[in-house]
């Protein structure tokens, strides 16, 4: 018996961490007057055009999360281009501290009685009752990355997408935005038409 609630616990808690790391919100937003037929290339705006609010300069996340992004826009159809191209492309990251209620059981200890019976004593056990709840303020971060795509003839925002979640280090990593990164792109529907 005592196997089995060990089990069970263990069980649990592997499923708290694989849902929390699925808690990855994304959007997509288009401009309504954008026709995508018209574009087929993509390119990086010139490091010393864009600004690196908070970013602290790293540039293994830098690359990373531009090679993830091309690659899910290759996928698409779309090639990246070294002179002039279709579109520009940007991107921001945002990392925050928040807070979130949890509340957890608190159970009373299990306890045995023993009754007294003519020819012998009968114990009976009583599992632990529910006598209340505990609830505390839990700590956590989300990161945020938010993707931008600027006609490069009219220097107009044409999409943008973004994803928000959850990160468990202090900084965001390169699991994190590929996470993130393949999250937005699932509701990019503008491949290339041929």
């Amino acid at each position: 018996m005592k196997n089995n609630l060990i089990r069970r616990l263990i069980h649990m808690i592997i499923m708290g961490i694989f849902l929390s790391g699925c808690s990855i919100s994304s959007h997509t937003e288009k401009a309504p007057t954008v026709n995508f037929t018209a574009y087929k290339t993509f390119a990086w705006v010139a490091p010393e055009v864009v600004q690196k609010p908070d970013r602290s300069d790293n540039d293994i996340i830098d690359n990373h999360i531009k090679n993830s992004v091309s690659r899910e826009l290759i996928k698409k159809g779309w090639q990246e281009a070294t002179t002039s191209p279709d579109v520009w492309l940007d991107y921001t990251i945002a990392v925050d501290r928040s807070s979130k209620r949890e509340s957890e059981p608190v159970y009373r200890y299990p306890h045995t009685q023993y009754i007294f019976g003519r020819r012998r004593i009968y114990s009976i056990w009583y599992p632990g009752a529910l006598i209340g709840y505990r609830t505390q303020n839990v700590p956590f971060k989300t990161g945020e990355l938010s993707i931008n795509m600027v006609d490069a003839k009219t220097n107009k925002l044409i999409w943008q997408g973004w994803a928000k979640g959850e990160i468990n280090a202090s900084h965001i990593t390169s699991k994190d935005v590929d996470s993130r990164v393949k999250s937005i792109f699932r509701k990019f529907n503008y491949p290339v038409n041929s």
